[in-house]
């Protein structure tokens, strides 16, 4: 049966607008860089699997989110060692204090910006006293929680206070496809009213003072180990990261206009399911009625 040219435009036509409402609503696909240097990259990335709606966009404070990634630990090894440093005095964090102050505002960045399809996927190679291999994994917010996934560099992990935190198997597109890895599920809003962790100390090579030193003052003081200073490591990505109260402003207008733009998605939707309804009806309309047969001429006597 030939579908009658007035229906077939129509719904061609609602086909196309559906496409490119979900287009619009989905903002750009596949992979949108923050931040890419050498020390690693956050990126917003969408995904696919279309039941994953998560709660963006989502503000989440820097120094709330500092304490998300400090308080992510290594797990203890399958023969019942403590989660320990090398040296057995301090527990062994998956991110140093170097790299979660680059991490985190960053990290609060990707959220606020994240669409309800995307996640905040990162990388962040090693720094002193994290290990040799990258650390990369994935960040989202879905209903209050934190969904915090460490996919490569860590191994299992737990966190920092248990209190404020539960695991859960990550999925596939938060894990970058790692079968068994663990997703930290965190209650920031708990996580707000603890205290920062401690920062983890820094193994630094004191300087030797010649055998007959005995310079007090400015001398003397060029001889003692520098601090850490966490301010000076952010100061080369800070020009790449916009301000959180700027994003606090726009939200609000951001999500009227992502609920209009899925209520007129679901609208076309129901159109097209209505439509493609009516064209099977008439389908079976065509096949059920009887053709007439072509009335015979006879000749009259």
């Amino acid at each position: 049966m030939t579908i009658p040219s007035p229906l077939a435009a129509s719904l061609k036509s609602a086909l196309y607008a559906c496409a490119g409402l979900a287009l619009v609503v989905s903002g750009c696909s596949g992979t949108s860089h923050i931040a890419q240097n050498s020390k690693g990259s956050v990126y917003l990335e969408e995904v696919t699997d279309w039941s994953f709606e998560a709660s963006h966009p989502a503000v989440i404070d820097q120094t709330t989110m500092l304490k998300i990634v400090k308080g992510l630990y290594r797990e203890e090894s399958q023969n019942g060692t403590s989660r320990m440093s090398a040296g057995g005095s301090k527990p062994m964090r998956v991110f140093s204090d170097e790299d979660a102050e680059f991490l985190a505002p960053l990290l609060a960045q990707g959220l606020s910006k994240a669409q309800p399809e995307q996640l905040v996927g990162f990388r962040v190679s090693s720094s002193a006293g994290s290990g040799s291999e990258p650390t990369a994994g994935s960040i989202y917010v879905q209903k209050g929680s934190v969904y915090f996934t460490v996919a490569k560099g860590a191994g299992s992990t737990t966190f920092s206070p248990e209190s404020a935190a539960r695991t859960e198997h990550a999925p596939p597109f938060a894990a970058g496809g790692m079968a068994g890895t663990i997703s930290q599920v965190i209650d920031y809003h708990a996580l707000a009213k603890s205290p920062m962790p401690a920062a983890l100390p820094i193994a630094k090579s004191a300087p030797k003072a010649p055998a007959s030193s005995g310079a007090t003052g400015p001398t003397a003081a060029k001889t003692q180990p520098v601090p850490f200073d966490p301010g000076m490591n952010g100061a080369e990505s800070q020009p790449q990261i916009e301000g959180i109260q700027q994003a606090k402003d726009v939200i609000a207008k951001k999500e009227t206009e992502i609920n209009m733009l899925r209520k007129e998605s679901d609208w076309m939707k129901r159109e097209l399911r209505e439509r493609d309804e009516e064209l099977k009806a008439l389908k079976a309309s065509a096949k059920q009625t009887p053709k007439k047969k072509r009335a015979e001429a006879h000749p009259t006597r």
